[in-house]
């Protein structure tokens, strides 16, 4: 499989390089397979496979570059997508730190290789889920007898491989499988309804926990039972993991040096100061082993590498890629990044997530005299970038001298996100995973959150 990608993305850098003699020029071929199924009340209900190729191609000359791509790995294609490349040069303003890396070799880690693909997927039918889905709801409806009803549950599998060439020397290739499984269920007590969800998404089957998906979809819309507005006044906010990922996502936009330099990020100029608790320690880690987000390379070619972001407070990194990189005369530390072959690469985060503490999260509630635990958090999108200034929905379940209590739906939690940060005075050491994010629970001290 390597080899057909690898040679295909040769000769396709090869006839660019033909037609295009002087210009720097990168080939970036995509072929994916991805299958799914999804039960309603209990049975199945939709079935989907699909796969996908895709070739993107990228020429550099004097500061300016063209982009296009096709839906085609074959030479048929190469003729309009060159086209159309160079085309946009004329209408590109120059930029001197434009180009495309060079190769670097990426160092060998036997234990990231076999965590990153299962060899299973595809092979058996995918009806075969049903059952284990059918294990699953039957879990979630036995966790409380308040549960009714599993509303819907689903298992998807995607297999992808990536091959870059390009004239300056890179040539790489990376393949990846990834799954993942949800379920959604509704609790009901005396006419009122609650819905909760569970979720889970691993590289290997193996490493889907569907027991677990089925408890916290269980318990998530059990403890709202019951909820009541809260007075507005400042308290302590108590993250759930499922919900700090959502916190994490903003922040990592606005950790990209491509934000930064345009003035667009809340941190700019603040690279070696303090932005945040002392207890705040931010990782981003491509080379962890099972990551979603894991990988040799990045998606320029550039060997990926374990970052502190962010060091007891101090922000120490930003994510670059091979342009950003240029502009501040350093070199990239591999966060180029893809949606697709249909997009160009631009600085992202990999596995990114806050590092445990030493508490544990029952300590951390019972440490909390009067606070929320935050299970649910609505509109986190529309916090600002340059700002930071938030203001979300929130629900979850009321923290009263150390006891959990009632549920909560319909406040509201304002601040920005750099105070949340500065005000973090509590990590607990339950690091969980929902995708390419993930934090353990953690506490904010002093946030105002009240009735919506």
């Amino acid at each position: 499989m390597e080899n057909a990608l690898k040679a295909a993305a040769g000769e396709a850098l090869a006839w660019f390089r033909r037609l295009s003699p002087g210009m720097a020029v990168e080939v970036y071929l995509y072929k994916g397979r991805t299958r799914s199924i999804e039960m309603r009340d209990g049975r199945p209900d939709t079935l989907q496979e699909c796969s996908e190729e895709g070739l993107g191609l990228r020429v550099v000359a004097d500061g300016r570059m063209g982009f296009s791509y096709a839906g085609s790995l074959g030479p048929e294609a190469w003729p309009i997508l060159h086209r159309l490349a160079l085309e946009q040069l004329a209408h590109v303003p120059p930029d001197p730190h434009r180009s495309l890396p060079r190769p670097e070799p990426a160092a060998a880690q036997a234990d990231l290789d076999a965590t990153l693909n299962d060899p299973e997927f595809f092979r058996e039918p995918l009806t075969e889920w049903t059952s284990r889905l059918e294990r699953a709801q039957n879990l979630a409806l036995r966790t409380d007898p308040r549960i009714r009803k599993v509303l819907s549950a689903g298992y998807g599998e995607s297999l992808g491989e990536a091959a870059i060439a390009s004239t300056e020397g890179v040539w790489t290739f990376e393949t990846g499988t990834s799954c993942s499984a949800g379920l959604t269920v509704m609790a009901e007590q005396e006419g009122e309804v609650q819905v909760g969800s569970g979720y889970s998404a691993a590289r290997r089957a193996e490493g889907l926990d569907l027991d677990r998906v089925a408890r916290d979809g269980a318990e998530r819309a059990a403890r709202l039972l019951g909820s009541r507005r809260l007075r507005s006044g400042r308290r302590a906010a108590v993250f759930d993991p499922w919900v700090a990922g959502e916190l994490l996502e903003v922040l990592a936009v606005s950790m990209s040096a491509e934000v930064v330099q345009r003035g667009k990020s809340l941190l700019r100029g603040q690279q070696g100061r303090r932005i945040a608790s002392e207890k705040v320690t931010f990782m981003d880690d491509p080379r962890r082993p099972g990551g979603l987000a894991s990988g040799f390379y990045d998606d320029e070619g550039v060997p990926t590498r374990r970052k502190t972001m962010v060091e007891a407070g101090v922000l120490r990194e930003l994510f670059y890629d091979a342009t950003t990189a240029r502009r501040d005369a350093r070199a990239s530390n591999g966060c180029a990044g893809r949606p697709s072959y249909r997009a160009l690469p631009s600085c992202t985060s990999s596995n990114f997530y806050l590092a445990p503490g030493a508490m544990t999260r029952d300590g951390i509630i019972a440490d909390t005299r009067d606070g929320l635990l935050v299970l649910e958090v609505m509109g986190m999108h529309t916090a600002d970038p340059i700002s930071g200034d938030i203001s979300v929905g929130v629900s979850g379940v009321s923290i009263r001298d150390g006891q959990l209590g009632h549920g909560v739906c319909g406040a509201m939690l304002s601040g920005d996100l750099l105070g949340l940060l500065e005000r973090v005075d509590a990590v607990a050491d339950d690091l969980t995973f929902y995708g390419s994010f993930a934090a353990p629970t953690f506490r904010v001290a002093d946030v105002m959150i009240g009735g919506a």
